[in-house]
């Protein structure tokens, strides 16, 4: 058994979408004479590798506090597509996609999430592929950058397709290196009430 750790590192050289960079304030510290570490963090409930509830755009969707775990836990299949856009419906019929599956797309862009400036020219999904991974009935879709829309998209379309059709997204996953094949993945999100995402520490096992 080989655990793989496919999480992107919540620190300095994080590229962030949106929102404010996470702050972590050491508010006791050890070596200033206090009986312990202690630290708050602050962060956007997207920070690095996360996941998206339905709810993040569909009004009344599921939470963090009320989606089943198994969207984030169980058979998962990783391919590696060359694309020389962003993901096709092309791209993804060579491979056998099974109804329930957990689809983790290693588009090659694991290094940008190590590096802080945003990479606004990221491969993403089309509303085809989209609509085929509905069609095919997936469960969760998890990509290596931080949308699976692109950037710069007013409606994103692509969110709206999948998780209004009750496919939860897994964004910022870190997958180079990692053989292609199939896994049980871990991501479970933190339960925060209401929650339209959640950081997750994401790993494969296999």
């Amino acid at each position: 058994m080989k655990i793989y750790d496919i999480t992107a590192t919540i620190g300095d050289n994080l590229p962030i979408y949106g929102g404010k960079r996470p702050q972590v304030d050491r508010l006791t510290k050890m070596e200033n004479g206090d009986p312990y570490n202690f630290s708050r963090v602050i962060a956007t409930t997207h920070t690095g590798t996360h996941a998206d509830m339905p709810s993040h755009f569909v009004n009344g969707g599921a939470t963090c506090d009320d989606i089943p775990l198994d969207y984030f836990y169980g058979k998962a299949k990783l391919v590696r597509i060359a694309a020389k856009g962003h993901v096709t419906k092309a791209d993804l019929q060579p491979f056998d996609i099974r109804p329930g599956i957990i689809l983790l797309i290693d588009t090659g862009q694991s290094m940008y999430m190590n590096q802080p400036t945003l990479k606004e020219d990221y491969i993403a999904l089309t509303t085809e592929a989209a609509q085929y991974l509905v069609e095919k009935q997936v469960k969760t879709v998890g990509i290596d950058y931080l949308s699976v829309d692109p950037y710069g998209t007013e409606d994103f379309p692509v969110h709206k397709i999948l998780l209004g059709n009750g496919i939860c997204t897994l964004e910022g996953l870190v997958l180079e290196g990692v053989p292609e094949g199939e896994y049980t993945l871990s991501a479970l999100p933190l339960k925060f009430a209401c929650g339209d995402g959640s950081p997750v520490r994401a790993v494969l096992v296999g």
